[in-house]
């Protein structure tokens, strides 16, 4: 009776060794200490959930950029008669590559992000074989294989893994998914959205065409009016003319492979200070070059500086107006806290030490693209952004000093710079900002 005893506890904490003792000879014994249990008023207590080893074990948690993507937490042992047929993807993160294939639990999980693969779920197709019980590393970084228009997985449910891993496969026993690194984008072109002026004309003489005081359209060499372009809208900062971005993103491929916009306001010392008639010109401006050209309309993108990165924020803070505009992501240069009003991604990038800003600008600013992008308060370092000189006098080394949060709906980096650029303030455009933006749009 001591030996059913021990039996019946070993079921009621649910240990697997119940169903193959290796003390007893025969199932008849099992079955009889069982029956002796049950009639003295004893009961086994039924799991208050299934298993997790009949599909193979829970999968690990992607981590962001250049993270390893965690193995399953089970060893999937494939319940009781079988090998699992893959742990479910990764939980938190970005975007990512890999998955885990059928015969194991892989690495970081795809599903959201712009490649291919995707974490197999139970009877998934995605990702990679695992031959051998190891996961293999990944390339990582921004860059794209083969993902669809919305970076769909091509296999199984994907959940949403690092940024930086192409883990690939895994084998029955958890494993670690691929690390990841930090590569370079690769422009996502998808399948474009053609604008209501696709067709109706070649490229403009000269390649532009402008109103003065008002507007400057500036179009690529291979422009001809029927391929969708993408459409950067650039605003200029408060006492600069709208052609303040012309020169900043000439040789950058913004100018080669952007349909480019410079709006102007004629509010006093050129600063956007009234919204309704600056928010109107706008998105007029916008409009215009949508129905008049051949825009990708799912690949509208701005850029803007001082007073029209505040002018660009406030528009996010405008439901409608942000709508309207329908921007796939933004880059602004030193603006102002405001409530952003939808989910946006974002390269927010600032001074350290801005003394054309209050000490906190900066901070709760990310704070509201944080908010509305459903971020956590952890991060850890953008390493994809480079260092650079100034050009400022000395043209010292400048540190980006870029970090990307972790668990965000879409990507929310922050770079909190140290170029003395705009005489010495810090509050100017960094030597790193052109060729930064070029690389995020193109990984969205």
């Amino acid at each position: 009776m001591g030996t059913c005893m021990r039996i019946v506890k070993n079921a009621s904490t649910r240990s697997l060794r119940l169903f193959r003792p290796a003390h007893f000879g025969s199932v008849g014994l099992l079955a009889t200490c069982l029956a002796a249990a049950y009639a003295a008023g004893c009961s086994s207590e039924a799991p208050t959930s299934p298993p997790t080893d009949e599909t193979g074990g829970t999968g690990g948690t992607g981590l962001p950029p250049g993270g390893n993507g965690s193995g399953g937490t089970n060893v999937g042992s494939g319940g009781s008669s079988a090998p699992s047929s893959g742990g479910a993807g990764g939980g938190a993160g970005m975007i990512s590559s890999g998955g885990s294939a059928t015969g194991g639990t892989g690495g970081s999980s795809g599903g959201t992000g712009p490649v291919s693969g995707g974490a197999g779920g139970s009877g998934g197709t995605g990702g990679t074989s695992g031959t051998s019980g190891s996961s293999a590393g990944g390339s990582g970084g921004m860059t794209e294989t083969t993902g669809g228009t919305a970076g769909r997985a091509s296999g199984g449910m994907g959940g949403r893994g690092g940024r930086g891993g192409n883990g690939s496969g895994g084998a029955v026993s958890a494993g670690t998914g691929g690390s990841g690194g930090t590569g370079g984008a690769s422009t996502h072109m998808g399948t474009p959205d053609p604008s209501p002026g696709c067709g109706k004309s070649g490229r403009p003489s000269g390649g532009q065409v402008s109103v003065a005081n008002t507007s400057l359209y500036m179009f690529p060499t291979a422009y001809d009016g029927t391929k969708p372009y993408p459409l950067l809208i650039a605003l200029h900062a408060c006492g600069n003319a709208n052609t303040e971005f012309v020169s900043l993103t000439n040789g950058t491929g913004l100018d080669t492979e952007y349909v480019r916009s410079f709006p102007n306001t004629p509010d006093s010392g050129q600063c956007w200070s009234s919204y309704s008639g600056d928010v109107s010109r706008i998105l007029s401006q916008y409009d215009e070059v949508l129905n008049n050209y051949c825009i990708d309309k799912s690949r509208v993108f701005a850029i803007a500086h001082s007073s029209g990165a505040q002018m660009l924020v406030n528009i996010l803070s405008h439901k409608t107006d942000a709508q309207h505009l329908n921007l796939r992501g933004i880059a602004p240069v030193a603006a102002d806290p405001y409530n952003v009003a939808i989910p946006m991604p974002v390269l927010y990038i600032d001074g350290k030490n801005d003394n054309q800003r209050s000490a906190d600008s900066a901070k709760n600013t990310v704070a509201k693209f944080r908010a509305s992008n459903s971020c956590m308060d952890t991060s850890m370092p953008y390493t994809a952004i480079m260092q650079c000189n100034s050009t400022e006098s000395g043209h010292p080394l400048v540190d980006p000093g870029c970090i990307i949060y972790d668990g965000c709906a879409v990507p929310t980096i922050w770079c909190s710079h140290n170029d003395p650029s705009y005489s010495g303030t810090e509050h100017g455009v960094p030597c790193f900002a052109m060729k930064a933006t070029y690389d995020f749009f193109a990984s969205l």
